[in-house]
């Protein structure tokens, strides 16, 4: 899911090979995805019954979907509004079923491999593809790939991923998954770069200084990556000035960025409908319909109920559920950052890490929140978008209430291979290392 897809293989610049077709299904992994729950119920690791890490989830959630339900009965357009709260309800579905599953510890461990190795992969293909395009080709819109769109959805999602990876490797003890972290984060930062995503430009390094300076006992290790990474940068930029150039140009001039004067024209008919419509918004799931037939998105045509969205996240929730459901909505994210900050004021060095990472995949995402909405109805990869930030920030916040001395009537993991596995993978190195 988060890799996007089966690897392709670069026959020619810009035409890419897929081993097997039926491997590009993009609603392979999703299905597949599906099915791994009702493995893993049958085997006993879906802990339906007992309490979980995430219970404090209850009430936040409740809130949210009686919040948006509001933002449906008063649609403007009904029919759109009862598909994304339906849309909606899946979402939460999944989250409550990953709280469940990422209780057992081995699961947990199988999961931080999983997901650094879907973003190596991930990472990897990103390099791949821009090298075959070569470097003087203008900064890319479109990457290959059977479930992401472009560079925007690329860098969310690595962005995402990042801090986690990092924190992986601050606490790993064996040379192997020092380097598989190491590594994905590494790659992961690098094809950000080459995508040239610029939000995602500011969201990486800002997520690792705020993760490092949290967890300053771990200099010595975050001290040699950052040296390493710094110094690619720096090559890069000698190379290929141009992107930093045009980073430097977009933050500090943005009126000279076309996008950038097309995104503030958008935001300023979003404050038109927030106006229009202070108190239950236009309906869940109704902007790419709304903006069109009452207010004026020249330019994004081919974007009518097809996902056009307020390039910032905060203000499309604002728009649709009005009100009601952005307090709903900050509730949500309130109390997820409570909980983590209070992890990493009372817990251990492993917890302050743990925790410290979880609350920077919350600063990637608020930050690129602030020009995109992905997460919103009907854009391209929309819900696996919402599925991974789900399953990112469930693992975050479990990961962060671990290890649990006593906080869950939960035996200990088995002395078993897998038992062990999660240990050493979750586990903060000793003093020696």
């Amino acid at each position: 899911m988060v890799t996007g897809d089966w690897p392709r293989f670069p026959l020619l610049p810009g035409r890419w090979a897929v081993p097997l077709p039926w491997l590009a299904w993009p609603w392979l992994y999703l299905t597949l995805l599906a099915a791994s729950f009702i493995f893993l119920a049958s085997a006993g690791r879906l802990r339906v019954v007992q309490p979980t890490t995430a219970d404090f989830l209850y009430l936040p959630i409740a809130l949210i979907m009686t919040a948006f339900l509001v933002s449906v009965v008063f649609s403007q357009v009904p029919s759109f509004s009862w598909w994304a709260f339906g849309r909606l309800l899946g979402i939460i579905g999944f989250s409550l079923v990953v709280a469940r599953i990422v209780e057992d510890d081995t699961v947990l461990a199988g999961l931080s491999i999983a997901l650094a190795v879907a973003a190596l992969l991930l990472a990897i293909r990103v390099i791949m593809w821009r090298f075959v395009q070569g470097s003087e080709f203008p900064p890319p819109f479109h990457i290959p790939n059977n479930a992401w769109l472009g560079k925007n959805q690329i860098s969310w999602v690595l962005n995402l991923l990042a801090p986690l990876l990092l924190a992986r490797f601050l606490a790993a003890r064996h040379t192997l998954t020092t380097l598989v972290y190491g590594g994905a984060w590494f790659l992961a930062g690098g094809a950000i770069y080459l995508a040239f995503s610029r939000t995602g430009l500011v969201a990486f390094p800002l997520t690792t200084l705020s993760l490092c300076a949290l967890n300053l006992h771990y200099w010595r290790r975050w001290v040699a990556l950052l040296t390493v990474s710094m110094g690619l940068g720096v090559w890069l930029i000698a190379i290929s000035p141009t992107p930093p150039i045009q980073l430097i140009a977009s933050l500090s001039h943005p009126d000279r960025i076309a996008n950038m004067v097309a995104r503030q024209h958008v935001w300023r008919e979003t404050v038109r409908m927030i106006a229009d419509h202070p108190l239950t918004g236009i309906g869940l799931g109704t902007y790419d319909d709304v903006i069109f037939l009452q207010y004026d998105a020249v330019g994004y045509e081919d974007f009518f109920r097809r996902g056009m969205h307020a390039h910032n996240t905060h203000l499309h929730v604002l728009a649709e559920t009005g009100a009601v459901g952005f307090l709903a909505w900050c509730y949500l994210w309130f109390t997820i950052a409570r909980f983590l900050l209070r992890r990493w004021r009372d817990g251990d060095r492993l917890g302050r890490l743990n925790s410290g990472a979880a609350l920077c995949v919350l600063l990637a995402f608020f930050v690129h929140s602030m020009t995109d909405a992905l997460i919103a109805a009907r854009v391209h990869a929309g819900l696996r978008m919402n599925l991974t930030l789900a399953l990112l920030v469930i693992y975050g916040i479990r990961l962060a209430a671990w290890p649990r001395s006593g906080a869950l009537s939960m035996p200990a993991a088995p002395p078993t291979a897998g038992g062990g596995a999660a240990s050493a993978i979750i586990r903060e190195p000793s003093r020696e290392s």
